[in-house]
């Protein structure tokens, strides 16, 4: 690999697109090469804003020597599509969550990664989280002793700035939609949920079952903005319960995980927990059964992420250290399992085995 990795950004239509194209520019491992979008003004507008070509037509920016990865904030149900014809071409890949929009098209995509001998990692910000590194260390631990009941929020402020105005949130430019009518890749679970189902799978493996139910509060909004999904686990696993909302503004409890022998609670994990100060409390708070006390887990950032803890300075440290990518797309496809599982749950009325979906 070069001193620099050299990065495209593929599309815009995800806002996170400028939090990639930002990323390589300002990574001392990384630089912005040129971008695409398949609306040619906003990517017109992207190039400007960077100083980078916009080239027009992804199998020419596929073709050009001088990129080495690109990052894939395309809709959802293009991301298959895109990391085929990228890996094709020898590119490296970043994508956007989640992975893929179906299972079928998480395998083609792998199929074709591996064929080209490319890495393809998808973005999770909170594998990356302090504290979320030190929940992973207490489950494994064992220290709660057989865990029970886990319950995980994800939340956004979406939708409170446009008045919760299902026609303002669909047509205006600035809102999370901008101006787009695919309410199919809008859907709350495909995206805040996303984050909480792949959390969920690094903490504690693949579940057994799933049942799933969504709703959009907001009147007359074409895509879901709430959802909340009950996964269990074998074995005398624990239930999982993950809410995911486009509408929270404010909830101090990230995570609430208990055992037989302890509970730990991390009151600072999304963004609308990072916007209130709830009685004072730490990141990250343990209960003991012993001593039946709570007790502050001492030099854990209130901050949602540290600087350099994200998955663009992750997916270019890899690249330019020739090591594998610490999130792989095996665990984006895991991640499309539950989601579709999850939804094929809600759209049944019914528990689904998630063997239902693997097979």
């Amino acid at each position: 690999m070069t001193d620099k990795i050299r990065f495209a950004q593929l599309s815009f239509w995800f806002s996170h697109g400028h939090s990639l194209a930002a990323a390589a520019q300002s990574h001392a491992q990384a630089e912005l090469a040129c971008v695409w979008d398949e609306d040619a003004e906003r990517g017109a507008a992207a190039a400007e804003k960077y100083g980078v070509p916009f080239v027009a037509d992804m199998d020419e920016l596929l073709a050009r020597d001088d990129v080495d990865a690109v990052g894939i904030c395309s809709p959802t149900q293009l991301h298959g599509e895109h990391i085929i014809r990228a890996a094709e071409a020898g590119k490296h890949c970043l994508v956007e969550k989640p992975f893929t929009r179906t299972v079928a098209q998480a395998d083609e995509a792998i199929r074709a990664a591996q064929a080209a001998g490319v890495q393809v990692m998808p973005a999770y910000n909170l594998r990356f989280s302090q504290s979320n590194e030190k929940l992973k260390e207490i489950v494994d631990s064992g220290i709660l002793g057989p865990l029970y009941h886990v319950r995980r929020r994800h939340g956004q402020m979406k939708y409170g700035p446009f008045g919760y105005d299902a026609e303002r949130i669909v047509n205006d430019p600035a809102s999370p939609w901008g101006a787009d009518p695919d309410a199919e890749g809008r859907r709350c679970l495909l995206h805040a949920g996303s984050h909480v189902v792949f959390w969920m799978l690094w903490m504690f493996g693949m579940p057994e079952s799933v049942v799933s139910l969504s709703v959009a509060r907001v009147p007359r909004l074409p895509a879901e903005d709430n959802n909340v999904s009950l996964f269990r686990y074998a074995d005398g696993g624990p239930l999982v319960t993950l809410q995911s909302s486009q509408t929270e503004t404010a909830a101090p409890l990230a995570t609430e995980i208990y055992g037989f022998e302890g509970a730990v609670v991390q009151t600072r994990g999304d963004g609308p927990s990072t916007q209130t100060e709830f009685a004072k409390l730490g990141a990250l708070m343990l209960y003991r059964e012993q001593t039946k006390a709570w007790e502050t887990i001492p030099d854990i950032d209130r901050a949602f992420n540290r600087p350099g803890a994200n998955s663009p300075s992750k997916f270019f440290e890899a690249l330019a250290s020739d090591q594998p990518v610490p999130v792989s797309m095996h665990d984006g496809r895991r991640c499309v399992v539950l989601l579709e599982a999850a939804e094929r749950a809600e759209a049944e009325k019914r528990q689904v085995e998630i063997a239902e979906v693997e097979a």
